[in-house]
């Protein structure tokens, strides 16, 4: 007979409906069925693009009560609405991950530099991500360059660092995470995620090592296999595109898995000053 322990714990445990879940399952059912690579590539692009209106009227939503437009909110609403909007915008950002993971989609890197603030693009990644650390009781920090100012693709790093510091917070329990970027030489930058987490599963890290393919799910098949595996598994997702957008500008995420203490993620990008 099942104690009352058990049956709390079959009744509050939640399952996993990440994308990366969402997409593993397609494949596993896809394997199951011993549907073509094409069709199961078909199906994935379905179930993840099916994802992206909903996400993204659940967002506008949110913004709207979080702007006070359906009447004042007390602290405890604001501190509600603002780890449902983090929550709902990390799922949009996987969704999308995914769906540019299964297509192969065509480089952000053709986008023309322009001028921008790594100061600012760090204050745009952590006001995503704050509401997470708060509710995990993590110490966020963050600490730009001297030279403020740079030319270069914001829109491909800001996707870069939501997805390092997101897998940042999600695998670290207490202490803190840390966005940093440092001058290398005169015109690149270092840019740094440390955590003081559990450290990064060496599954992971080796399947990274793996050149990065041009085709869906890093130039493997999609019905199943190892490559696949992996890449949706965990952090596996986010941190496959962030190899393939900087592969694209000529830079190569780095990992130093300090477990059980922690993780660092870095990558170099030429940025000249303005």
């Amino acid at each position: 007979m099942q104690s009352h322990a058990a049956a709390g714990a079959a009744t509050t445990a939640r399952p996993d409906v990440s994308p990366e879940a969402i997409a593993a399952l397609v494949a596993q059912g896809a394997a199951a069925l011993r549907l073509p690579d094409h069709d199961a590539l078909s199906l994935l692009v379905g179930v993840t693009h099916d994802m992206r209106s909903p996400l993204s009227s659940m967002l506008m939503l949110v913004e709207r009560l979080r702007s006070g437009q359906a009447g004042p909110l007390t602290p405890t609403q604001e501190r509600q609405l603002g780890l449902l909007y983090s929550a709902t915008f990390g799922l949009a950002a996987m969704t999308n991950d995914a769906l540019d993971f299964a297509r192969g989609t065509a480089s952000l890197a053709s986008e023309a530099p322009v001028a921008f603030s790594i100061t600012d693009l760090f204050r745009s990644v952590c006001q995503v991500v704050q509401p997470i650390a708060e509710e995990r009781g993590l110490l966020l920090r963050c600490s730009g360059p001297t030279t403020d100012r740079r030319i270069g693709q914001p829109t491909i790093l800001h996707r870069v660092l939501l997805n390092l510091v997101t897998n940042a917070l999600k695998y670290t329990n207490t202490g803190t995470v840390t966005l940093s970027a440092t001058a290398v030489g005169a015109t690149s930058l270092c840019f740094q995620v440390d955590d003081s987490g559990r450290g990064m599963p060496e599954a992971v890290v080796a399947a990274l090592a793996t050149p990065v393919g041009g085709g869906p799910i890093g130039g493997g098949p999609i019905g199943g296999g190892p490559v696949f595996s992996e890449a949706f598994s965990g952090s596996g997702l986010g941190l496959g595109i962030c190899r393939r957008l900087l592969g694209d500008l000529d830079s190569e995420l780095e990992i130093e898995s300090l477990r059980p203490t922690g993780t660092r993620v870095q990558f170099t990008l030429a940025l000249p000053a303005l």
